[in-house]
């Protein structure tokens, strides 16, 4: 390799150094895979302007949701939150992971409003909270369900049909509710929606 061309090779190794770590930076904060991505690999929930003062049980602005390689805009509605009590993570038989724990349960009110049939669209794939204590909850995957579950907690598949596909259409609306941790002295100041990494977070406020 020639003395002239040396520092330009250096050059691109640099850049191509620095795109890397930025994609690897990008996936800790979060990235999801192409199939929860819009068009020209955008997060599936378009970003919008955040409006301001929202309060649980009212609509959020519409959000692009792409599963499949479908886009459907789906309204977002936070409806209530559920917190259960420490003891109820128990039953895990882990009480050192769980160690200063609950479960607060989330249910959001997703509606088909425009766009396309979208099959299987992740509706909580955005979805969070904020804390009294200003941590955000945690998403809380679980194998099977908890005993303390509510009766009326659904999650994302809870309404397929038994063979069938699960396709929502357009103008269908359900209300799904998924499981976070937060800490067990703190309780869910609001719950929010992720709009991107350039974009505050919807956020609605518990009443």
């Amino acid at each position: 390799m020639s003395t002239q061309r040396a520092p330009q090779y250096r050059r691109r190794l640099g850049l191509v150094a620095v795109a890397a770590a930025a994609a690897v930076t990008l996936t800790a904060c979060g990235g999801s895979d192409d199939s929860d991505r819009g068009k020209g690999g955008k997060s599936g929930a378009r970003a919008s302007e955040a409006p301001k003062d929202l309060k649980v049980g009212q609509a959020g602005p519409a959000q692009e949701i792409t599963r499949y390689d479908k886009t459907g805009k789906f309204s977002i509605t936070p409806t209530k939150v559920t917190v259960g009590k420490p003891a109820d993570l128990k039953e895990l038989d882990d009480e050192k992971k769980y160690k200063g724990k609950k479960v607060a349960w989330i249910y959001v009110k997703a509606k088909l409003v425009g766009g396309s049939p979208v099959k299987q669209p992740m509706v909580m794939g955005n979805v969070n909270a904020e804390t009294s204590d200003g941590s955000p909850a945690t998403r809380f995957i679980l194998i099977g369900a908890l005993s303390s579950q509510p009766a009326d907690c659904v999650g994302n598949d809870g309404k397929r049909e038994l063979g069938r596909e699960d396709i929502w259409k357009k103008g269908e609306e359900r209300t799904v509710c998924e499981p976070y941790l937060i800490p067990a002295d703190a309780t869910v100041k609001s719950v929010t929606y992720s709009q991107g990494f350039y974009k505050e977070p919807l956020k609605w406020a518990l009443r």
